[in-house]
């Protein structure tokens, strides 16, 4: 199968790695698009190590999000367009509450965000935040919303957060979220 994983700026950002590992180990080819934020916390040089393949960003959109970048690694500088070819499906994750927020109002103002509106087959989302964060009503009617549009929400866990906070925001566990994305194209 072949899987777009777009990756936000969340601290569950580490987990994206192991998803990236575990779904190239088990035969599947992922292409990943990173959000700038997320690409300052992580280099893209080690999701390209984990995948085999060139990884997304906003700089390989060139001036399309307000950059002046060489868009010489894509055909015609949408990155958004050409990431999506022969994809089966798409995973957010993790999806930070701006991200959700973002596209539930159909924004495409990066790389991920973009590719969402312009992919056709199963999305889906896996959140990652503050239980805060993820239980404000404004989260969870953006949640709702992507539902409504179609969307695979992948609810996330209860816990503590690193911020010491608990309850109901982090990531989904890596193995459960490998299951839900594969056990639908089964």
């Amino acid at each position: 199968m072949k899987i777009i994983l777009g990756v936000s700026a969340s601290i569950a950002l580490y987990r994206a790695c192991d998803i990236v590992r575990e779904l190239t180990k088990a035969g599947h080819s992922v292409r990943v698009a990173m959000t700038r934020t997320a690409q300052s916390w992580i280099n893209p040089v080690l999701f390209e190590a984990l995948s085999g393949n060139e990884v997304y960003t906003d700089a390989n959109e060139g001036s399309r999000f307000g950059h002046n970048q060489d868009t010489s690694r894509t055909s015609h500088g949408m990155a958004h367009i050409e990431i999506r070819e022969g994809a089966d499906l798409m995973l957010v994750a993790p999806a930070t509450a701006d991200l959700v927020a973002r596209a539930a109002q159909g924004m495409a103002n990066c790389i991920v965000t973009a590719t969402l509106l312009s992919f056709g087959g199963p999305r889906f989302i896996a959140p990652a935040m503050n239980p805060f964060m993820y239980s404000h009503p404004a989260t969870q009617k953006n949640l709702k919303t992507l539902a409504e549009f179609g969307y695979h929400i992948l609810d996330a866990a209860s816990g503590e957060a690193v911020c010491g906070d608990a309850g109901q925001g982090k990531m989904m566990a890596v193995k459960d979220i490998i299951a839900a994305i594969t056990n639908l194209r089964a």
